[in-house]
């Protein structure tokens, strides 16, 4: 080889000095771009290859237009969003510098965010990884592109992570995730709930129901305590209030007393004074015989002329209730306590008292006959029909005082008038039942739909009314008095006596105007409860447009008549959601009561979910628990669809609402992992399925949705920890999602919040088909 001349040496020196692969491909935006992670979602002009190619140029040409948006050189920058009270500038700064360069901490006057500048895209990708990775408890969020000169957060810098992404496996980061995701995304299993009674048993032949009820009104009154019935619930849970001297159960309140209590009421009752007995003209008095003429503290609305005993406290004008007082206030304020107008009104009050009294007289002899002659028996069922309907009693005026009797649904109570009469003749009532209870015959057959019997509850005799007696263990009723729904066995159940079938039921069934029907909550259940123990309440509503023909109650609004607070008002605020607003508020899974599986033997369970069955393990819970849990779905469907479209990224173990891609609808769910991909890994707990969520469909999780964890995880008994794919596929085949299985027995491990549960034919059958080899 011939040597080379100096100058040609020279100038391939050069050459080779010139070369640079590095700058070439730094400068090459197909080769240097970000791909993945949060520079990748930033805007074209600001990736690292456009940067250097536009060099100098651009940067004279920010110094030539700073107010032009269009031109501006984009700073890259984080927002650190819900950081703990008193942290400082320098503190974030010092975080933040361990990971990489850090331009500027600025912040907000109006916000608590902080703003990290940074001087390239990599460092800002550098910090915000490493912050995500930490867990140091703070939410990070990618800055959009603005004018630097912006420094009060935009709507995008508070409301969204990153912008929006692709469901593509290859920009979701699998290789940093510590929990397995489920394998397939099954439906969501739905289990059928069979009302206790539906339209058809208030339309077939004859139907008692419906001559027992014709306005149909429990239809609307049958869900709210189903736990309850079926035994399900804690009775001591259910009890667990401040007070000790009322307990309560399928909504409706009572006392617990000793027999030592119950034999001395039982004595004063049967000295106590009775009511009024318009047949008779006088007022029965048990005591030694004795009767008493009508009291004279009985007089006629000066508005209505309705009999009422409520008199002005000023002149003594009888009014029935304050609605009354107020509509007849404009002509009574110019007379109410003149001594000469008083005594006038004492004369036209006893006229009319007389006058009402003949035509109470005339109105029960009329009715007294045509009770005898309705009457007659059923030969084929033993049961007393009547030929016409029995009607309930008409509900309260409007301003009138009422006692809260049964608690149905959020929406739905049972009121009971507490006029003095109307009271009377309840107690009275009541009492009766209670002296010939130890007469009463126990039925002898299986009572039919709409057949009044009598039953105990805790400890007092009842009237009830059956609406469902497919089963002789389980034979769901109605209390007619109070309006609690049951379930009774057939031996507790009594005939009732015929005059005991013609007294009207002396309650009426209304729905709480501007009240939702929601899952009824602990919090709900409790407040409402709170109520039964005697409280008064004051009815208010228009009889002409607060009637719902379509189902025969009022909407009516009820006042405390103590504290005059709006009854309706604090049910609908325990019920409503609301997103929290403090940033540090957050809920985690201590927030929520968890359910324990019934453990023993022969446990019946359902399956909510199999897409983890290559650990060996499912999600299961009881039918009961399933319909319960398919219950406050609505609830959440509601409170997602209300929200705004926002992004949220919750801290590691915090509850969130997050939509399934399945069927996009809203979850409960719970954060187990955080990668800073935007996909943080979900279990939604009510189902047991764990997926990869987009933080624009996840939201903040609401102080009220307080619904117990009704699904557990279950380990298979013999199954290995690892199931191979035809294992699977054969367990799938087995066990599918939604089915019913029989488990041989059910073991709960408390402290772990774990279950195992023995199929013995499911592994039988592995072992059979040599899935599952004999352990040695």
């Amino acid at each position: 080889m011939k040597n080379m001349s100096n100058d040609n040496l020279n100038n391939v020196l050069k050459e080779l000095g010139a070369w640079n692969p590095m700058r070439d491909d730094y400068t090459n935006s197909k080769f240097n771009k970000y791909s993945s992670g949060p520079g990748a979602y930033l805007d074209a002009a600001v990736q690292p290859a456009q940067q250097a190619e536009a060099g100098n140029k651009q940067r004279s040409s920010i110094s030539k237009n700073v107010n032009d948006s269009s031109t501006s050189k984009f700073t890259p920058y984080l927002v650190l969003k819900h950081l703990p009270p008193g942290i400082t500038k320098k503190a974030i700064y010092n975080i933040c510098t361990r990971h990489g360069r850090v331009s500027d901490v600025r912040d907000s006057t109006k916000n608590d965010y902080f703003f990290i500048d940074f001087p390239t895209v990599a460092e800002m990708e550098s910090v915000y990884r490493a912050l995500v990775e930490n867990q140091y408890g703070f939410h990070v969020l990618v800055g959009k592109q603005k004018n630097k000169q912006q420094t009060e957060p935009i709507l995008s810098d508070i409301e969204e992570t990153l912008p929006s992404i692709e469901t593509e496996k290859n920009v979701i980061d699998f290789e940093h995730r510590n929990y397995r995701s489920s394998e397939k995304n099954l439906p969501r299993p739905h289990f059928g709930h069979t009302p206790i009674v539906n339209q058809k048993a208030y339309e077939t032949k004859d139907s008692l129901l419906q001559r027992n009820d014709p306005q149909r009104h429990f239809l609307i009154t049958e869900d709210a305590h189903e736990l309850e019935r079926a035994g399900l619930k804690d009775y001591n849970e259910l009890n667990n209030m401040e007070t000790s001297k009322y307990k309560y159960r399928t909504g409706r309140a009572f006392i617990e007393m000793s027999e030592q209590s119950k034999t001395y009421i039982e004595e004063k009752s049967r000295q106590s004074l009775g009511g009024y007995d318009w047949s008779r003209q006088i007022y029965e008095n048990n005591h030694n015989n004795r009767g008493i003429e009508r009291p004279k503290d009985i007089g006629q609305c000066a508005n209505c002329d309705r009999s009422c005993d409520i008199v002005c406290a000023r002149c003594q004008t009888y009014f029935c209730g304050l609605e009354c007082q107020r509509k007849a206030w404009p002509k009574h304020r110019q007379i109410c306590g003149k001594e000469n107008i008083k005594n006038s009104f004492k004369g036209l009050n006893e006229n009319l008292e007389n006058k009402c009294f003949q035509e109470e007289k005339v109105h029960v002899e009329s009715n007294n006959k045509e009770n005898e002659s309705s009457l007659n028996t059923s030969t084929s069922s033993g049961v007393v029909e009547k030929s016409t309907e029995m009607q309930s009693r008409k509900i309260p005026r409007s301003g009138n005082l009422v006692a809260l009797t049964a608690v149905s649904k959020t929406n739905i109570v049972f009121i009971r008038s507490k006029a003095d009469e109307d009271n009377l003749n309840f107690f009275k009532f009541i009492n009766n039942v209670q002296n010939t209870a130890k007469q009463l015959k126990k039925l002898s057959k299986t009572p039919i739909c709409g057949q009044i019997v009598i039953t105990n509850f805790a400890g007092q005799y009842n009237r009830a009314m059956i609406l469902n007696s497919d089963n002789e263990q389980h034979i769901k009723l109605v209390y007619m008095d109070y309006g609690n729904l049951d379930a009774r066995k057939l031996e507790d159940l009594y005939e009732a006596p015929e005059q005991f079938i013609q007294v009207q039921r002396f309650v009426e069934p209304v729905i709480l105007k501007d009240v939702p029907e929601m899952y009824m909550t602990e919090e709900i259940r409790k407040f409402m409860y709170s109520y039964l123990d005697g409280i008064d309440l004051v009815v208010k509503y228009d009889e002409k447009n607060d009637l719902l023909s379509d189902k025969g109650v009022y909407e009516v609004e009820l006042f405390d008549g103590t504290t005059n607070q709006n009854f309706n008002k604090m049910v609908a605020k325990l019920c409503k959601p609301t997103e929290p607003t403090n940033p540090d508020e957050a809920y985690f899974v201590n927030h929520l009561p968890q359910k324990q599986l019934p453990e023993g033997d022969n446990i019946e369970l359902v399956v909510m979910d199999n897409s983890l069955l290559c650990t060996g393990c499912i999600s299961c819970s009881t039918k009961k628990w399933a319909i319960e849990i398919e219950k406050f779905q609505s609830d959440l469907q509601l409170y997602g669809e209300s929200l705004k479209d926002q992004c949220y990224t919750p801290r590691i173990g915090e509850l969130c609402i997050a939509k399934y891609k399945v069927d996009g609808k809203w979850y409960r769910g719970r954060c187990l992992e955080i990668v800073g991909d935007g996909f943080p890994s979900i279990i939604f707990f009510d189902y047991g399925n764990i997926g990869m969520v987009n933080v624009k469909n996840i939201r903040r999780y609401p102080a009220q949705f307080t619904f117990p964890i009704y699904t557990c995880d279950c380990e298979i008994k013999g199954l290995p920890e690892q199931c191979e794919a035809d294992l699977v596929q054969k367990l799938e085949e087995l066990i599918p999602n939604g089915s019913t299985i029989h488990c041989e027995n059910v073991t709960v491990y408390k402290d772990d919040n774990f279950h195992a549960i023995t199929l013995p034919k499911l592994i039988h059958n592995l072992k059979a088909e040599g899935l599952l080899k004999e352990k040695v």
